[in-house]
């Protein structure tokens, strides 16, 4: 192995609870030594686009208009609202089922889009805090094909993890619908029954998929980039190094669990008080922008005073995304980091890119003896 023998990677084979230390000195010499804003906006791109989007379900659930009559007094609602009310109740949902349809595969396509730039940004962190360059358009080009592989195996993760919390709520519920649990008098403790085994079974197999989720993201993806290998084999090499040391890797996840938990809170706090000198900031030339809007717009010029306006709306929205990057870049670097130093001692190609060996001096050359003539 080149640059890093088997004794200096066990050596490094670093607990979960001593890999922050290196993690966070790597922090500190990719953002701080020297602190550059456009470096800090770069890697907070990348770490927003590579730590993926979460996205919500949205269900549906049947709405009656609530008789308001009874809340006003003499019984009767103003005739304006009766004319809104009997308006709503005239609007039938088959109507726009166009739009809804529409609606729905462009709400698929965008999340595509999305979860495709999440792979391949994934790399281009990895790039990142490995090599100390935010170069985006390298890595772009670099491991393509990995990221390919990668997002197959994420849409079929999505599909698997929402077929199976169809199957765990749906299949109780249906049973329970047909069984007339929600039609009894006295259903309450029939439907804890239910739902009591439907809430334990989620939580079961969000942790399993959390757990699949995190060995992708964390430790299968390096071997992705370095080895190229196929997911398959990936994940047996990875599951192989699991297997041997369950209780480091047990260590890991709660740990992780626990430095996201805090990661939140403090990306919260942070969040709030950079928005006071933040809102300052952006907010002077913003009203200026505004103000002369709102003059033009007075003396006659709508499109003018728009215009002014729509570019202070984007210049606030600029300024508050910047906020966001500065703030998403050290937690990024942090958490990349920390996973590849704790997997680089039991991967001894990634070890050798974290604790690179220095190259050995060259012997000096006798005087009178060219460098040619004594390698002969």
């Amino acid at each position: 192995m080149p640059g890093c023998t088997l004794r200096q990677v066990y050596m490094n084979r670093l607990s979960a609870v001593d890999a922050f230390g290196p993690a966070f000195a790597r922090v500190g010499a990719l953002l701080f030594q020297p602190f550059r804003l456009n470096v800090w906006l770069k890697i907070g791109l990348i770490g927003l686009l590579g730590g993926g989007l979460v996205t919500a379900g949205s269900g549906s659930s049947n709405f009656h208009m609530p008789d308001l009559n009874s809340r006003f007094p003499g019984g009767q609602a103003p005739p304006e609202l009766e004319d809104i009310l009997r308006e709503l109740r005239s609007i039938h949902l088959a109507d726009y089922f166009q739009i809804f349809l529409i609606v729905f595969v462009l709400a698929i396509v965008i999340a595509l889009i999305f979860q495709y730039l999440f792979c391949r940004f994934r790399f281009i962190l990895f790039d990142t805090v490995i090599t100390g360059q935010p170069a985006i358009g390298h890595g772009w080009r670099k491991y393509g094909s990995q990221a390919n592989r990668y997002f197959g195996f994420w849409l079929v993760y999505r599909l698997v993890h929402w077929a199976a919390l169809a199957l765990i709520v749906g299949v109780p519920l249906w049973r329970a619908y047909k069984s007339g649990v929600f039609s009894t008098d006295n259903s309450l403790p029939a439907l804890f029954a239910v739902f009591a085994p439907i809430g334990l079974s989620i939580l079961a197999i969000s942790i399993i998929f959390a757990v699949v989720s995190t060995l992708m993201k964390d430790f299968v993806l390096p071997v992705l980039a370095l080895d190229d290998f196929t997911l398959g084999d990936a994940w047996s090499s990875v599951w192989r190094v699991v297997a041997s040391e369950p209780g480091a890797w047990a260590a890991y996840m709660g740990l992780k669990l626990v430095s996201a938990f805090a990661a939140g809170i403090a990306f919260a706090v942070a969040f709030v008080i950079a928005m006071i000198p933040a809102a300052i900031v952006i907010g002077i030339p913003v009203g200026i922008l505004i103000g002369l809007g709102v003059m033009i717009f007075k003396m006659g010029s709508a499109l003018g005073g728009g215009i002014l306006c729509v570019i202070a709306a984007l210049l606030a929205i600029a300024g508050f995304f910047c906020l966001l990057l500065l703030l998403t870049a050290p937690v990024s670097v942090f958490f990349a980091s920390y996973a590849f130093y704790f997997f680089g001692g039991r991967y001894p190609k990634l070890a050798a890119l974290l604790w690179p060996q220095p190259t050995p001096p060259m012997p000096p050359v006798p005087v009178g003896v060219s460098p040619t003539a004594q390698n002969s």
